[in-house]
């Protein structure tokens, strides 16, 4: 049985996973991109206007 990938989820977007996401998305296939959110902003964070 052959099958054809097009659509992949990649979880992580810092450094490995966006790279890897951008490979897939180069080769034409559909990428979700998924990643945590943080529950609160950093000192540096609120700081900014």
């Amino acid at each position: 049985m052959k099958r054809t990938i097009k659509k992949v989820a990649v979880v992580g977007s810092g450094i490995m996973g966006s790279g890897i996401a951008c490979h897939f998305a180069n080769i034409g296939l559909e990428v979700l991109l998924l990643d945590i959110v943080p529950n609160a902003l950093t000192e540096t964070e609120e700081k900014r206007d």
